[in-house]
C-alpha cells in the first residue's frame, strides 16, 4: 500500500516542528519542590535539599516566584560551582558552604514573586544541579501548621532579549554578639572590587534578615573613600523584612570602588547573651540578601563575610563565586 503525504499533513508536520523548536528556544517555566514535614511545637527544622533543573537546554531567567507554606525562617536556591559537586546533609542547620555553593534567590515572606528589570536574567545550565535550602520554625514568633514545604518557580524569558545577567549577594556578620539590653552591629562589604578589579554595578534588590530579638535592619552605600553615605534600605521590626526593588528608572547603582555597611539592631529583654548562629531560639543573625548586574560570567554571586582569622582579627572578605 502507498503511503500519500497530503499537503494538510505537511502543514501539520510543519505546525509541529516549529512547535517543538519554540519549546527548545522558548523553555516552560520550572517548578522545583521540596518538602519539610511536620515540625514540633518549640522546634524548628532546616533541611538542605538536592534538585536538579528539569530541563535539557540552559534557561535564562527573568522571573522568579518562592511560595511557601508553613512558619518559614526563610528558604534558598543554590547553584554549584568550584569543582566536584558535593552536596550538604539533609539536616543542614548552618550556612552552606560559599565556596561550593552561591546563591541564586532567597525569601522569608511566605510569597517572592519578583519580576527582574527588562533584558536581565539569571542563567540556569542545562540539567544543572541546585539545592534548596528551608528553614521552619514552630517557635517563638512563627508557627508551622501542617506539613512545611516549599515551591520555586523560574520563568524563562526569549534568550534574544538577555542583554545581560544577574547575580546574588549574601553577607553575614557571623560575629554578631547580642547582649542584654539594646544593641547594634555592622559590617562591611567592597562590593564592587577593589584596585583594577572594581567596576560599577547596579542594584536589583534588597532584603533583610535577623532572628526575633531585630528590630531595625539598616544598609548604607560606602563611598571609596571608606566614609559614610546615604541609607539605602530600612525596615523596622522583626516580621518580614520587605523585598525592596529599585525600579530601572530609579537605579541604585555603586560606583566602582564602593560598598555598603549593614546595620542590624536589637533589643534583648533576657539575661542571655546571643550569639552567632542559625537556631531562632538560642543565636542570632544579621544577613543581607541582595541582587545586582551585570556579572562579568553568566553564572556569579558574591558572598561578603565579617569573621575573625585564624589570629583572631577582625576581618571583612568578599568572595566572588564564578
Amino acid at each position: 500500500m502507498r503511503h500519500t503525504v497530503t499537503p494538510l499533513v505537511l502543514a501539520l508536520l510543519a505546525i509541529a516542528t516549529t512547535a517543538m523548536a519554540d519549546v527548545g528556544k522558548h523553555p516552560r517555566p520550572m517548578a522545583l519542590s521540596v518538602r519539610a514535614g511536620k515540625v514540633k511545637v518549640g522546634e524548628e527544622k532546616q533541611t538542605c535539599h538536592p534538585v536538579r533543573s528539569t530541563h535539557r537546554r540552559e534557561m535564562h531567567v527573568n522571573r522568579i516566584k518562592m511560595k511557601v507554606r508553613g512558619g518559614s525562617h526563610h528558604v534558598h536556591l543554590y547553584r554549584p560551582y568550584n569543582g566536584a559537586l558535593e552536596y550538604p546533609p539533609l539536616d543542614c542547620p548552618f550556612a552552606v558552604d560559599f565556596e561550593k555553593w552561591q546563591l541564586v534567590s532567597a525569601t522569608q515572606n511566605p510569597l517572592l514573586d519578583w519580576r527582574l528589570p527588562p533584558g536581565v536574567a539569571i542563567y540556569i545550565g542545562p540539567s544543572q544541579p541546585l539545592l534548596i535550602q528551608t528553614h521552619f520554625v514552630n517557635a517563638g514568633q512563627l508557627e508551622t501548621r501542617g506539613r512545611a514545604k516549599a515551591k520555586v518557580m523560574l520563568y524563562p524569558m526569549d534568550p534574544g532579549d538577555v542583554q545581560t545577567h544577574g547575580g546574588a549577594i549574601f553577607a553575614q556578620d557571623r560575629l554578631v554578639n547580642v547582649p542584654p539590653g539594646r544593641v547594634t552591629t555592622k559590617a562591611r562589604c567592597a562590593l564592587t572590587g577593589e584596585g583594577d578589579e572594581a567596576h560599577d554595578i547596579t542594584i536589583m534588590a534588597f532584603t533583610g534578615h535577623y532572628h526575633f530579638r531585630g528590630v531595625v535592619f539598616e544598609v548604607y552605600r560606602v563611598h571609596k573613600d571608606g566614609t559614610l553615605g546615604e541609607l539605602v534600605y530600612r525596615h523596622e521590626g522583626y516580621d518580614d523584612p520587605p523585598f525592596v526593588e529599585y525600579p530601572p528608572e530609579d537605579p541604585l547603582v555603586l560606583k566602582a570602588g564602593e560598598g555598603f555597611e549593614w546595620w542590624c539592631t536589637y533589643q534583648n529583654d533576657t539575661t542571655t547573651t546571643f550569639e552567632f548562629g542559625a537556631n531562632t531560639q538560642r543565636n542570632e543573625h544579621c544577613n543581607l540578601f541582595g541582587f545586582y548586574y551585570p556579572t562579568a560570567t553568566p553564572q556569579e554571586a558574591i558572598a561578603c563575610i565579617h569573621k575573625r582569622d585564624e589570629q583572631g582579627n577582625e576581618q571583612n572578605i568578599r568572595l566572588l563565586a564564578q
